[in-house]
Parts: C-alpha cells; structure tokens; sequence
C-alpha cells in the first residue's frame, strides 16, 4: 500500500513536469502578469527535486516518527493497553456514539487550533479503540485524520489557517465567525453521518468475509487432514509418535483452556498502537495504573498546542512572552542560569515543529522512567515504534515535491506557472466573483499544499478588492483549501493517514468524493450569500 501512495505521488509530481514544459511562467504584480517562457523540469531534476524536497520537509517526517517512538514506549509499558480497554469498556454497546464522538471533537480541536499536526498524537489512541470495537480502517481513518481535515474547512480560530488568513490578508481574526461556525456545524453533521452510514456498511461487508473466510479454512483443514490420514497409512510408525505427541499438546492446550476458562489470547493491534511487532508487556496490565501515562501524554499535548499556536499575532496578548523574558532573566549570583539552560528553545506562541518533537522525546523518556523500563527496553521500543512510522515520515516528506520546485521560483524571482494559471482564471470576471476564486483556490492547493504558500500566492490578485470582499475571499480561500486537503494527492496529512492505515488512495477516493463536491458547493454557496447581504 506505502508503494501505491509513492506512485501516488510520482504520477503528481509528472503530472507538474509536464505542465512545466507547457505553461510558461510568470509574475503577477499590480495587475498584470509577466511572463518569462516556460522552465521546464530537466531529466537531471527529476532526481535532484524529489531529494531535495526531502531534505527540505524531513522535519515533517521526523514528527511522524517520533509520534511512532512515543507509542512504542507507551505500550512496552501496558498502560496504553489498559487506557485503550478502559475506553472500550466504558462504550461497551455505545460503539457508535464512540465513533460520532470522535469525528466532533477532531473535527472541533482541528477548527479551534489549527494545529493538525500535533494532534496527530491523538490518533493511534483513538484508533486503537476503534479497531477494536471492529470499524474497519478506512473508517477509521474517516473519523480521525479526516475529520480534521473537515474541521479545518471551517476553521474558527486555527492559527496555521485562519491566523495566516488574518494576517496575510490583512483581516481579524474573528473575520466572518458566524459564518465559520454555521460551515463547522453543517459540515461536521454531514461528514458524521457519512461516516456512521458508510462504517454500518463496512461493519457488515467484514464480517460477511471473515465468515467466508472462517468457512475456506474449514475446508482447507478437512482436506488437510484427509491428506495426512493417507500419508500417516503409509508410514505408521514414523508418523505415530510425533501424532500423538501433536494430540497429547493439543490436549494439553484445550485442559488448560478450559480449566482457565479464558479465551484464546490475540495478540496487539499493531495497526492501532503503532509498532513494528507485538512487544512484550513490562508488566501485567493489573499490576500497573494508567494514570502516570495518561497525565504525562497530555500535559506534553496541551503544551505543545499552547506553544504551537501564535497568541501574539492571533490576538495580540504578550503574556507568554512576558514569562519567557522573567524565567530567562533570573540570575545566581549574577549568572543567568536559565538563559543559557533553556538556551535555543523559543517562547510559547513561536514553538515549531522541533519543539514538538523535543516535548515527544521527553514525554517518553518520563513514561519510561516512572514505568521502570530498562534502557535497553526505552530505545528498543521506541526504535520499533518509529521503524513502523518510518515509511510514513518519508511519504509525508515528498507529499511536498511541487511547493519546493515553486518555493524556489518565487525566491529566485523567474516566476510560477501557477501564477500564469491564476491571471488566467481571475481574467474570466471583473472584480471578485465566488466561481472564479474558488476554482483558483482548488487548483492553486495542487501547487501549494500548505496554506501560507496559497494565501501569499494568491494574496497578489485578491489584495485590490474591497473591504467586503477581502472578507469573503479570505473565508472562501481558506475553505476551499481545506476540502482540497482532503482529497489532493499533495496533502501531506491525508498522505500520512493514508500511510498510517494502509488505505489506497482509490479507497479514498472512492469515499470521500461525494462529501468533498458537497462541501466544495457548499463553501461557494455560503460565500454566495454572504455576498448578497
């Protein structure tokens, strides 16, 4: 499945090669477009980008695989275990309202911080449930990673999307709140039911296969055994003693069943918890408390949502600069000890990706330590949760191939095809027109797949509208990228989802395109009327 995404990808960036051997680029300043000819991708750089980009976005990668390090240590300790039956145990026979309860508060977290990336830490938790109350992957998938796309369609006062909206725009940040939260609502009760309807269905499609399996299996032992009964007639006495060796085990086997009475042991899910192989436990899942784990993993995430998200530029609040300025001035005897302690880490409000996957890092080396893991036993599991995550973090890397090619453009200043393309559409109306933004929005998201990227590309031919209009193009750019995220090969978190739970791209695609016309028209036809008023 990781080798269909990489084609994926490969077939996205040929498809921007061709283009550039077709559309010129160009400049578009003050109104008018420049056009420098064409600059065509090179046989030479068809191996070089592709690198490069690599190199550039590894620090995506290595939050994936840290991600996948941290959930390794967590379940060498048990308590991931214990925490994920817990949850299950309390939904017991409420598998739905589990599921409808996911999507929201994804959905929620994504529209509210912005920050889909850490939240991505949530998403083995909730999987791991999830997998076991029998949804199958693509749901959960659906009720994870994409509802935060979908949350991120109707962003209220996400940071990496409305605050790059406010900022790069030059509008508040509450710019058309009311209509953000009439799109999360509607939008997220839409996706929920989708997602309850299409995992109903699942739900009954797998175990239809697995009785058909169960039945092939049957099958295959009875005519097993009736080969083995024609062999064992030919070589009694060598097949004599190692049968009833085999029957004495299997006799052995069902008394201490039985006396037991507890049911065969599964092993993990390996898909929900993330690692390369089953581990062994530290410890019995009795002998141990979750509480320790549970409170470390979510002191660690809710810092990193509060470092991550830029409250001075959000609205304009210093006070977490002002802590940082205090802590770092304190002195020992004229010694500022935590300015050089706490050297290179950045105030909370400008932490990075970095940041994060230090905070990650740390988190696991507490879990491990309170829980008692050897040294040996903190890097193994660690290294096998992040082995699991590896090809992931090299997908989420290369996810953004065609943003380093125009990165570099626009920093060289020869010029993007994907400002040729956009004069070209916004040359279609006078003035704003919701149709003609929107489908540049669309579009340009294939290039740019990260949203700072669009809005300054795109910032260029939207900046001459009025008041009013700026206003509803921020909202209706900002929207349209969402539902492109959610269905763009470019994407760097669907990519990584998909990866995650080795879900195709055409299962995907297969799912989500209905919801994702639906959304599309539905982001244009609140911009419509907004319009209107």
């Amino acid at each position: 499945m990781k080798k269909r995404l990489l084609k994926v990808l490969g077939i996205s960036f040929l498809i921007y090669v061709i283009l550039s051997w077709i559309i010129p680029v160009g400049t578009y300043s003050n109104g008018q477009l420049t056009t420098n000819g064409i600059d065509p991708v090179g046989l030479i750089d068809l191996f070089n980008t592709p690198i490069n980009a690599f190199i550039t976005f590894i620090l995506y990668g290595l939050v994936f695989v840290t991600i996948g390090g941290l959930y390794g240590v967590m379940e060498k300790t048990g308590a991931l275990e214990k925490v994920t039956d817990s949850i299950g145990h309390a939904f017991k026979g409420k598998e739905r309202g589990f599921l409808i309860l996911t999507v929201i508060l994804f959905a929620v977290l994504s529209s509210v911080t912005g920050l889909i990336l850490p939240l991505f830490a949530l998403v083995p938790l909730f999987a791991a449930v999830l997998f076991a109350m029998n949804y199958d992957k693509i749901t959960v998938v659906a009720s994870t990673v994409g509802a935060m796309l979908v949350g991120s369609i109707a962003s209220t006062y996400g940071f990496n999307i409305t605050g790059y909206t406010a900022n790069l725009l030059g509008l508040d940040m509450s710019n058309q709140i009311v209509a953000k939260v009439i799109l999360l609502v509607i939008l997220t009760i839409i996706f929920t039911v989708i997602v309850l309807i299409s995992s109903k269905k699942h739900m009954k499609k797998e175990l239809k296969e697995a009785k058909i399996n169960k039945t092939e299996k049957e099958v295959k032992e009875e005519i097993k055994e009736t080969k083995d009964s024609k062999v064992s007639t030919k070589t009694v006495k060598k097949n004599t003693s190692s049968k009833t060796a085999k029957n004495s085990s299997k006799t052995t086997k069902k008394t201490g069943s039985k006396s037991t009475g507890k049911k065969k042991t599964t092993k993990s899910n390996t898909k929900a918890f993330a690692v390369s192989k089953p581990v062994k436990k530290v410890s019995s899942k009795a002998k141990i408390s979750a509480v320790p784990m549970v409170i470390i993993f979510m002191l660690m995430l809710i810092i990193c949502l509060i470092g991550m998200y830029n409250w001075y530029y959000a609205f304009g609040t210093t006070v977490f600069r002002d802590i940082h300025e205090a802590i770092m001035g304190i002195e020992i005897k004229d010694f500022p000890i935590f300015e050089h302690l706490l050297s290179g880490i950045s105030e909370l409000g400008y932490w990075s990706n970095v940041e994060f996957v230090g905070a990650m890092v740390i988190a696991s080396g507490i879990i491990a330590w309170i829980y008692r893991l050897s040294l040996n036993d903190y890097i193994d599991s660690f290294a096998q949760g992040a082995k699991k995550w590896l090809p992931t973090a090299i997908l989420a890397a290369l996810a953004s191939v065609i943003l380093y090619i125009l990165y570099q453009a626009s920093y060289a200043g020869t010029g993007t095809l994907a400002d040729t393309i956009n004069a070209k559409i916004f040359e279609l109306t006078d003035g704003f027109n919701v149709m003609t933004t929107g489908v540049a929005t669309l579009i340009g998201s294939f290039f740019f797949n990260d949203l700072y990227y669009l809005l300054a590309d795109l910032s260029m031919f939207v900046s001459g509208f009025d008041a009013v209009a700026l206003s509803v193009a921020g909202l209706l750019i900002q929207s349209v990228y969402g539902v492109a995220m959610l269905i763009l090969p470019t994407s760097v978190f669907l990519i990584a989802g998909l990866s995650i739970f080795n879900v195709s791209y055409k299962e995907w695609m297969k799912y989500i395109w209905k919801f994702a016309l639906v959304a599309f028209l539905i982001v244009l036809l609140v911009c419509g009327i907004i319009t209107l008023l």
